[in-house]
C-alpha cells in the first residue's frame, strides 16, 4: 500500500526512527505505523536492522571484491546452501553473491586491516583451500574509496516511482 511504501521508506533513511515519529510526519497513529511495520517484517520485506558501519572508523582500510569459483569436486559433494554456509562462516566476507554463466561461482566482498592480513588471506586461499576453490580476480579498494552505502538507491523506482533524468546526472 501507499502507506506501507512510505513507513519502509522512512525506515530505510533512519533504522533507528520511532513509531510515533514515523506516525507524526503522515499524520497517522502510532498503531498504524507499527501495525505496518509488523506486517513488513512478517511478510520478509524487513528481514532485520543493520547499522552502516564507518569501515575506517573500526579499522578496516581495505576492502577486496573478489571472484571465486568452487571447483567442480565441491559441487558434487556439497549442496548449494551447504556451500554458501561454508562462505558465510569466513570472517572478513561482509556480502556474497552468486554468480551464474561465468568464470565465476560467487561474487564475495571481504575488508581487512591492511596490506598484510589482505595478503596473507590471499595465499592461504590460494594454497591451502586450492582443492576447493579457484580465486578468478581480486581488486582492491580503499575504505576511504567508499562513495556510497545506501539502500534506498535500491528501491528509488519502487517507492518514489520516479525515471532517473539522466541528463542532469553530472551537472
Amino acid at each position: 500500500t501507499k502507506n506501507e511504501q512510505r513507513v519502509l521508506k522512512q525506515i530505510i533513511l533512519s533504522e533507528k526512527i520511532s513509531d510515533t515519529t514515523i506516525a507524526g510526519d503522515m499524520k497517522i497513529s502510532q498503531q498504524a505505523v507499527n501495525q505496518i511495520r509488523t506486517r513488513l517484517e512478517k511478510l520478509g520485506v524487513i528481514k532485520g536492522y543493520s547499522p552502516i558501519i564507518d569501515f575506517e572508523k573500526i579499522g578496516i582500510n581495505i576492502i577486496l571484491l573478489s571472484g571465486i569459483q568452487v571447483k567442480q569436486t565441491i559441487w558434487e559433494k556439497k549442496k548449494e546452501w551447504e556451500i554458501e554456509q561454508s562462505l558465510k562462516k569466513i570472517p572478513y566476507v561482509y556480502q556474497a553473491y552468486r554468480v551464474i554463466g561465468h568464470n565465476i561461482s560467487h561474487v564475495i566482498m571481504l575488508g581487512f586491516q591492511d596490506d598484510y592480513n589482505r595478503d596473507k588471506f590471499i595465499k592461504k586461499l590460494e594454497t591451502v583451500y586450492k582443492d576447493q576453490l579457484d580465486l578468478v580476480w581480486n581488486y582492491s579498494i580503499s575504505a576511504k574509496d567508499i562513495l556510497l552505502q545506501d539502500p534506498i538507491a535500491l528501491l528509488y523506482q519502487i517507492i518514489d516511482k520516479k525515471e532517473f533524468e539522466f541528463d542532469k546526472l553530472f551537472l
